[in-house]
C-alpha cells in the first residue's frame, strides 16, 4: 500500500472537498481522486459516498482515517528508531535536568577522548526516567537517584550556584551571598534554566532580563555591568574569559547534587562516564 495515499485521505477528511484537499496537496484533483479510487481497491471497501457535485466519507472511510493517523505516527517511530540504532556506535542519546550538565558531559568526553557524540534532550524529572525506561534515552542525568530495579544510579557531580559581577559591583568584595542579597536589583538571566527555575521563580523581588539565546546571551554579560548567575560548571565551559568576579551563594538550594542513570544491560555507559 502506498502511505501517502493513507495522507492523502486524511487532507480530504481534514479540507471537506477533494479540491480543496488536493490544492493542500500541490495534486491536481483528477489524480486524487484517482489515487482515492486506487486506496479503495486496495483497502477492497467503499471509503466514499458519492453524489451529484459532493463526495463524503463513509463510515468505514471515517474509520480508516482514526487508523491511517495511528499507521502513520507508528511509521514515523519506525523511522527514528532505525535511525537511531544506526547513529548508536557514535552518537549516546540522553537527558538532563539543567543546562550545566551538557557541558560536565561534554568536558568528561573530551578529557577521556572518548569517540561518541551527545544528542541531548532537556526534560523533567518524570519525563526524564520515562524516557529511560522507555528505552529512548540511552542516559538520564537528575538531582536525585532514580529509584527502580531495572536502574542504576550514581553520584555524577555537584554544582554551585555563584553571582557574577564586574569588579567595580558593590557585591565584588563579598566572600558569600545569599539569595536575599538579589532583593530590588535587576539580573542578566539565560531560559531554559531546567531545574535552577523554582529557585530563580521565588526570587519575586528580583528583575531579570531574560535572553534565550547563548550567543546573545555572553554578548550582553561582556557588554553589560548588570550581574548574572553562573555555576562551578559554566565558568570552566566558558570560551573567553568574562573579566568577572565569581561569588558564591551559601544557601542550601544553591548547590545541586546530580546523578547519572541508566539501565541495568547499559552498565557500560555509567562506567564509561563515571570512571576517572
Amino acid at each position: 500500500m502506498n502511505l501517502q495515499y493513507l495522507e492523502q485521505l486524511i487532507a480530504f477528511e481534514e479540507e471537506g472537498t477533494l479540491s480543496k484537499a488536493a490544492e493542500t496537496l500541490l495534486l491536481s484533483q483528477p489524480s486524487l481522486t484517482r489515487n482515492m479510487k486506487t486506496l479503495e481497491d486496495e483497502l477492497g471497501v467503499q471509503l466514499f459516498l458519492r453524489k451529484k457535485n459532493k463526495i463524503s466519507l463513509t463510515e468505514t472511510g471515517k474509520y480508516t482515517v482514526k487508523e491511517a493517523r495511528k499507521l502513520l505516527v507508528h511509521e514515523q517511530v519506525f523511522f527514528e528508531n532505525v535511525q537511531r540504532f544506526s547513529l548508536q556506535a557514535t552518537t549516546l542519546f540522553g537527558g538532563i535536568c539543567a543546562p550545566g550538565v551538557e557541558w560536565e558531559l561534554k568536558n568528561r568526553l573530551a578529557d577521556k577522548k572518548l569517540p561518541q557524540t551527545l544528542k541531548l534532550e532537556l526534560l523533567s524529572h518524570q519525563d526524564l526516567v520515562e524516557a529511560l525506561l522507555s528505552q529512548r534515552l540511552q542516559f538520564i542525568v537528575t538531582d536525585q537517584k532514580v529509584t527502580d530495579d531495572q536502574v542504576l544510579s550514581s553520584g555524577f557531580f555537584k554544582e554551585q550556584l555563584y553571582l557574577a559581577v564586574p569588579p567595580a559591583h558593590p557585591y565584588a568584595l563579598k566572600e558569600e551571598l545569599t539569595l536575599a542579597d538579589l532583593a530590588n536589583i535587576t539580573m542578566l538571566l539565560r531560559s531554559d534554566l531546567g531545574i535552577w527555575q523554582p529557585l530563580v521563580d521565588g526570587l519575586t523581588d528580583t528583575k531579570f532580563i531574560v535572553q534565550k539565546d547563548w550567543e546573545a546571551f555572553e554578548e550582553l554579560i561582556s557588554a553589560s555591568a548588570l550581574p548574572s548567575f553562573s555555576t562551578n560548571i559554566t565558568q570552566q565551559a566558558r570560551e573567553t574569559d568574562d573579566q568577572r568576579i565569581h561569588i558564591p551563594f551559601s544557601d542550601a538550594i544553591a548547590t545541586k547534587t546530580f546523578y547519572l542513570s541508566v539501565l541495568k544491560k547499559n552498565r557500560a555507559i555509567l562506567t564509561q562516564l563515571t570512571t576517572n
